[in-house]
């Protein structure tokens, strides 16, 4: 009786691989790209260089948009040996949307009535909201590149050290 290869566990087939590459391409550059315009508005928060009813309506679009995204991302199927950067990068995403929450709390400080028009209160909630989405965004640029170009048997690894080896 002949003895058969055995298959590599958690392999998936090249097709099933170019379409999560696919997929989640597509995903990760509209979600890079709110997430970008939501760093610029939190920034403009903190330099009071906006509209605060504006910064509101577009924190939220973008919260509902983020939040459908993060759905979308729970949905994708990665392959085994990418699942723990896969679930960094939802993790991340998270975060993200931590900090436009935060920074959206600090927008509701500015609306109370007894507050001075100088109160630094909200400053705090913008910066810690915007270095929230940017340390976000940052690492989830970290992550995309390494889901996208892995190979099976390879190992996935996001970290400095691999980062440096690689270059």
């Amino acid at each position: 009786m002949p003895i058969l290869p055995r298959r590599r566990r958690g392999y998936r087939a090249p097709r099933d691989l170019r379409g999560y590459r696919k997929d989640l391409d597509e995903r990760t550059g509209k979600i890079d790209q709110e997430i970008s315009e939501l760093v610029d508005v939190v920034d403009a928060l903190r330099r009071r260089a906006t509209d605060i009813d504006e910064a509101i309506l577009r924190l939220e679009a973008g919260e509902d948009q983020l939040d459908a995204a993060a759905a979308e991302m729970r949905d994708l199927v990665a392959p085994e040996e990418l699942h723990a950067l896969h679930a960094e990068y939802e993790a991340n995403l998270e975060r993200a949307l931590r900090g436009i929450v935060t920074a959206e709390r600090g927008c509701g400080i500015t609306r109370q009535p007894h507050r001075p028009p100088d109160d630094e209160e909200p400053m705090i909630y913008w910066k810690r909201g915007h270095l929230n989405l940017l340390h976000a965004q940052l690492r989830m640029r970290e992550l995309v590149p390494v889901m996208l170009t892995w190979e099976p048997g390879r190992p996935a690894e996001a970290t400095v050290s691999a980062r440096v080896r690689r270059a």
